[in-house]
């Protein structure tokens, strides 16, 4: 995003090859996020994890829209950025993951199975709400790299 004033807002663009870039960042933060959450979320935060878990394992990916998969994947990343309660890395997070989504929209409809993108989060909210946080980093750090290489490979089908 970029801001000018008094004109607005603006999307900045994205191209793919930032995905590196991205993914570099991601790879550091994402774990860090991950294990911070098992670490200090509340048990009301764990609750709202179990919560969007549940979600998870009741969304059928096959009948979904994109953009009901996109929510729901924001809907995960978002709920482990704030349950590390770091403001500051979530801010970070958020801005990192809104630019790897923006990525994943332009190949969204070359990957071929959105349901194994959308089953790794099941054992990763199980980590963070158990409490493992060396566990949850791993996963995590294994999610991005996953996500990164999906897209690769996507558009080196195309």
């Amino acid at each position: 995003m970029k801001t000018y004033p008094r004109r607005g807002t603006f999307a900045t663009r994205v191209d793919v090859t930032d995905l590196s870039f991205i993914s570099e960042i991601r790879a550091q933060l994402e774990p860090l996020a991950a294990a911070r959450a098992a670490r200090v979320a509340s048990p009301a935060v764990r609750a709202e994890l179990r919560a969007t878990l549940e979600q998870v394992e009741a969304f059928d990916v096959a009948a979904a829209t994109m953009t009901e998969t996109l929510q729901l994947d924001a809907r995960v990343h978002q709920g482990i950025y704030a349950a590390a309660a770091n403001p500051h890395l979530e801010d970070i997070l958020i801005r990192y993951d809104n630019l790897a989504t923006r990525i994943w929209c332009m190949v969204i409809d070359r990957l071929p199975d959105l349901s194994h993108h959308v089953r790794e989060h099941l054992d990763l909210l199980r980590a963070v709400i158990d409490g493992d946080e060396e566990r949850a980093a791993e996963l995590a750090k294994v999610h991005v790299s996953g996500f990164e290489n999906a897209v690769r490979e996507a558009l080196f089908k195309a």
